[in-house]
This record gives C-alpha cells, sequence and structure tokens, in this order.
C-alpha cells in the first residue's frame, strides 16, 4: 500500500469576509431564525471542506492491488481520516479500481481509489500550521494554544472548531463521556478530542492544558484577568 499527496488547493479569496458579513447581516434581517441558519450554514460548510478533504485523498491514495489486506489497510485509514462517517470499500476487479464511500449527516462522498502495483510508500508531504490560540468569550484570559493548517483563515478555523466540537458531543464517544459525567466544556472537549477528527478540519492541539494570559500593564507588572463564565470558543 502506498500512498502520496499533493498540495491542495487554498481557499476561494475574501471567504472569510464572506462569511463574516452573512452572519451580520443574518443577525440584522432575520434575528429570532439567524443562529438555526448560521448553524446549518456551518455544518453545509464543514460538510464541503470534508469533501475537498476526501476528493484529494482519493485522487492521491493509491492501492499495489484488490488483495484483502490493502483493502483492510485502506479501511482502516479511511476511518481514521473520516471518523464522523460510516466508510464502504466496495473492490472493482474489471476496471481494477476500489471505490469507496464515506456516509455522512449532509451527504455521502463517493470516489475511487486507482490500483499501482509499481507504487512505493512515498511520506506524506508535512502541513504548515500556523498560531492558532483559542479562548472563551466570557474568559479571553484564559487561552488554548492551538494550530491552523496554513490554508485556513482564523475565522474558518474558528468555525471548523465550533462545529467540530459539537460533532463530538454528539458523537457514541462524546455521549459516553457525558453519561459518565464529564463536564461539557471547551477544556474537556479540547483533551478528550482525537488529534486525527482535528487534522481533517485542519487543527492540531499544540497543548492539551490552558495558559493564563496575562497582560502588561506598563508598570512592569502583570495583571491576570478575571475569569468569567464559560461561552463558546472565540
Amino acid at each position: 500500500m502506498a500512498k502520496t499527496t499533493r498540495k491542495k488547493a487554498g481557499q476561494p479569496a475574501g471567504l472569510s469576509m464572506y462569511l463574516e458579513e452573512a452572519k451580520r447581516l443574518l443577525r440584522q434581517e432575520f434575528p429570532e431564525a439567524a443562529q438555526a441558519i448560521l448553524e446549518r450554514l456551518e455544518r453545509r460548510w464543514c460538510f464541503l471542506r470534508t469533501r475537498q478533504v476526501f476528493d484529494s485523498f482519493v485522487a492521491d491514495y493509491k492501492v499495489r492491488s484488490l488483495e484483502a489486506p490493502e483493502i483492510c489497510a485502506a479501511r482502516k485509514l479511511m476511518a481514521e481520516t473520516f471518523p464522523q462517517g460510516k466508510v464502504n470499500l466496495v473492490p472493482n476487479q474489471q476496471d481494477g479500481l476500489l471505490s469507496v464511500s464515506v456516509e455522512l449527516p449532509e451527504g455521502n462522498l463517493e470516489g475511487d481509489f486507482k490500483v499501482d502495483p509499481d507504487e512505493t510508500d512515498d511520506k506524506p508531504q508535512k502541513v504548515q500550521y500556523l498560531p492558532f490560540p483559542v479562548c472563551l468569550s466570557g474568559d479571553p484570559g484564559l487561552v488554548w494554544l492551538m494550530g491552523r493548517a496554513a490554508t485556513l483563515s482564523e475565522s474558518e478555523a474558528r468555525i471548523a472548531l465550533n462545529a467540530l466540537e459539537g460533532d463530538f458531543w454528539a458523537s457514541k464517544k462524546g455521549l459516553a463521556l457525558l453519561k459518565a459525567h464529564v463536564s461539557r466544556t471547551l477544556a474537556e472537549f479540547l483533551e478528550r478530542v482525537p488529534a486525527t477528527q482535528l487534522k481533517i478540519k485542519g487543527l492540531r492541539r499544540h497543548y492539551p492544558d490552558p495558559g493564563i494570559l496575562k497582560a502588561v500593564d506598563g508598570n512592569g507588572t502583570l495583571e491576570t484577568p478575571a475569569p468569567g463564565p464559560e461561552r463558546q470558543a472565540a
């Protein structure tokens, strides 16, 4: 089994500006329905982002044969890369392809892996990550240091993180944690969410524990903001 990685296409120019303007207009024109519409749009945006990753994955990944070990290895990798969906693989001996589909709440992803017996195992291209500090809107002094892929703007990274948090608590693992009386907080989410789920959204966790952001007052001392109520990640 082998896989190669090509450089992914960047996001359309001005997308983050468009998203922020759409949010402002929705809240202004449809104050009662704005939140539901925005949540639906964010879920759709995350699906389109996942589809972009899927299409790139299918184009770059190749199997050496349609034998059971190769199919099992491909299935394992797909399940790790797309943990929120149901992965199906069907060998097509006549065309020499391995058909793959991922069933997601927002829709299905479908494609074909090509078979190349001469393919070699190449190391995937390293993704460049940029600093992405995350805090709660009610407590800007408590900061988690995250990373976002260079292809994501800060606005897009926030959307992806908030959507992933909702998906995590609605998943089998998240529901089990809630049943075990684990608090549904950003801190618990960032500590427990699998790294593979963050990776597929173009995110990574540098440190699972938060740090206290201290502001310099100009007199050689540091002031620590007072903690506030927990809210959505900002």
